[in-house]
């Protein structure tokens, strides 16, 4: 698969942009989910000081959180990425079949 993406090409929808695409939203919400556990992580030192508990019951299920959620993102955007890999395939298949015969 060529990375080079004329005018036409983006116009007609002869060339997927997508998988590209969903390469840089991956990195984008592996950013806002380890963002988002470090916070969680951080705040639970300020409720370890009302509640020792409820503190370390937040740090442990931001941890969780995290490696759950960078799984799950992971498998979103691999299924996004399969379904992309299929109509390429299906491209190429499509490009080596002989041309139809005209039957009268």
């Amino acid at each position: 698969m060529s990375h080079d993406i004329d005018l036409k090409t983006f116009l007609s929808f002869d060339q997927m942009i997508a998988p590209t695409v969903i390469k840089v939203v991956y990195w984008i919400g592996l950013a806002f989910i380890s963002l988002g556990s470090l916070i969680t992580f951080l705040t639970s030192f300020v409720v370890m000081g009302h509640n020792v508990g409820a503190g370390f019951g937040q740090m442990l299920l931001s941890v969780i959180g995290f490696v759950l959620g960078v799984l799950f993102w992971r498998i979103i955007m691999e299924i996004y990425i399969v379904f992309f890999s299929i109509h390429d395939r299906l491209s190429e298949i499509r490009d080596r079949l002989p041309p139809p015969v005209n039957q009268p």
